[in-house]
């Protein structure tokens, strides 16, 4: 509930503002909003795993709509930098792009295992066993299955482009609806596959861009509304299914986690793209990715230690910053050694 009224608010807000500024150049916002979703994913997992709060754990499911945010801007950001750049964009692709994702992985890997071993007082979690379970629901490093996944849609983007000669953005959407399907297939969890549609909607969101952004223009308020009462019906379905029992068989449910998420783009892309706000707020560490990989090393280490709840929530968070932004300090400097 209180999610769907903040984005009530936030488009009561755009809808008296308006931008002719297209997403790549708002650089300063995007960089905001990422950091704003890595945190909300901390906070999401805390709720669910550490705070044993049935109903605060309902409410903040909104680890996946946070990572699908995290899709969109990578597959926007993606067609920006080969629209602009062209085939020169491809040229040491694998290493200088691909290398952005796997050595802040590797690094709190190097972090993370000897915490867990010193922890657990046991033998294992070292290298062979962080492969083994790359592709697995559970990977050594908690939550950085998203990593996995993201380089695959790096790796697809990488040889579509290189490769196909004709018509590559619906091959590339093609070759990516064929990815989750195997996915699908392979047995991993919804959480694996739900939020990369957004991924697609991103690339095909950057070529029309601008007459999207005239239809915006468009929108009468109760689309938004229509869309927020959606959003919300699918957010906490839930509720939804407590009075309407048809909707509780688990197809509705299943699809429910995918839908929410692309009603949860459309709303934040509405917000991004008319909003005239953040200009003048620049990000100057962009430790958001590395947040999202220190929370699991953060919440080992203190939930042995801090026994509190709301004290070990506030310190998780914070910490958890505090050490991805000594972590991105660390890996721009292994980059600019490696000249990456």
């Amino acid at each position: 509930m209180f999610l769907s009224f903040i984005l009530l608010l936030l488009c009561i807000i755009a809808r008296h503002q308006r931008s002719n500024r297209r997403l790549c150049e708002k650089r300063n916002l995007t960089d905001l909003v990422k950091l704003i979703a890595a945190i909300a994913v901390v906070v999401c997992h805390l709720f669910t795993f550490y705070m044993h709060n049935p109903a605060w754990a309902a409410e903040s499911q909104f680890g996946s709509l946070s990572v699908s945010i995290f899709f969109f801007l990578s597959g926007y950001g993606l067609m920006c930098s080969y629209s602009l750049k062209g085939k020169k964009y491809l040229e040491g692709f694998c290493i200088h792009r691909i290398s952005k994702i796997i050595i802040p992985l590797l690094t709190a890997y190097i972090i993370y295992i000897p915490i867990l071993r010193l922890i657990n007082h046991r033998g294992g979690g070292g290298v062979i066993e962080a492969i083994q379970r790359l592709f697995s629901s559970n990977p050594l490093l908690p939550y950085s299955w998203y990593v996995t996944e993201i380089t695959l849609l790096y790796l697809l983007f990488y040889i579509v482009m290189r490769f196909v000669p004709r018509y590559k953005l619906p091959a590339l959407s093609l070759a990516i609806v064929f990815m989750l399907a195997g996915m699908l297939l392979a047995g991993l969890p919804h959480w694996w596959i739900n939020a990369s549609p957004c991924f697609i909607i991103g690339l095909w969101y950057y070529k029309y861009e601008y007459p999207i952004m005239n239809q915006m223009n468009k929108v009468k308020k109760w689309h938004f509304i229509t869309l927020i009462l959606l959003f919300l019906c699918t957010y906490r379905l839930d509720i939804v299914q407590d009075h309407i029992q048809m909707l509780s068989r688990w197809r509705y449910t299943y699809a429910s986690f995918y839908l929410v998420n692309i009603l949860f783009i459309l709303l934040v892309l509405y917000i991004l793209q008319r909003v005239n706000f953040g200009k003048n707020i620049k990000v100057t560490q962009n430790c958001y990715y590395e947040i999202y990989l220190m929370q699991g090393t953060v919440f080992l280490l203190l939930d042995t230690m801090i026994h509190n709840r709301p004290l070990f929530f506030i310190l998780a968070i914070v910490s958890t910053i505090i050490s991805s932004l000594g972590m991105h300090w660390i890996n721009k400097r292994i980059m600019r050694v490696l000249k990456i």
